[in-house]
């Protein structure tokens, strides 16, 4: 299986009140086209570091990121920008919905600065009814429900058909019952072959993945 996104003995130092903090050590790492990969493990461990680095989000000390077999150490930013809005889709725990906007207006905006030349309003529809909004596309965010402010955004990390979702904690800030619903949803995408990446604390969700990845003092272990 040739791999969406690898990730090749990566290290991530910070340096914090004048201590190098470790935050990542020699990690690597494949994701194949059509897995479900979860990352776990106690807060301060690497998860969302790992994530940014996975997303172009961040660079790494040292190692690389390979997305569709593109080496990304020597992109320049505009190209990093460019294969993180086509390649890849993100879902964040806290929704990151633009509030003035309506639902359809939220999921057309990564067509904006890709080069989709078909009807916008269309394809967000076409996306917003395969996660079941396809009646609240007027409605802005403070007029949704939590479940339906992450169906957007996912929506929204759908509209360009990216080679990977990452989700960084999506059911974290909702409650058990709407969390499953948004599980569900992950799952029925990973059935129609998008690849899926979870960093979660939620149990329910690390269980459904074909892959668990467990990192601890940012280490894979």
């Amino acid at each position: 299986m040739t791999p969406v996104l690898t990730v090749q003995t990566v290290c991530k130092t910070y340096m914090v009140g004048g201590e190098v903090i470790e935050a990542l050590k020699d990690v690597s790492l494949e994701i194949g086209k059509g897995e479900f990969v979860s990352i776990v493990g106690k807060s301060g461990s690497g998860k969302s570091t790992l994530m940014h680095l996975m997303g172009l989000l961040d660079s790494p000390t040292f190692g690389t990121v390979v997305l569709n077999q593109k080496n990304t150490e020597r992109m320049g930013e505009k190209e990093l920008a460019r294969i993180r809005n086509k390649e890849i889709g993100f879902v964040f725990q806290a929704f990151n919905l633009l509030g003035r906007a309506n639902c359809l207006e939220n999921v057309m905006l990564p067509l904006q600065y890709s080069d989709f030349r078909g009807d916008r309003a269309t394809k967000a529809l076409e996306i917003l009814t395969l996660v079941g909004l396809q009646d609240r596309i007027r409605n802005k965010s403070n007029e949704l429900s939590g479940g339906q402010k992450q169906r957007v955004a996912i929506a929204r990390a759908l509209v360009n058909d990216p080679s990977i979702i990452l989700a960084d904690e999506p059911t974290g800030n909702l409650d058990s019952k709407t969390g499953d619903e948004i599980i569900a949803l992950l799952k029925q995408l990973n059935a129609l072959g998008k690849t899926v990446v979870v960093v979660t604390h939620d149990p329910d969700l690390a269980k459904i993945a074909n892959k668990i990845i467990t990192i601890s003092d940012g280490r894979i272990v």
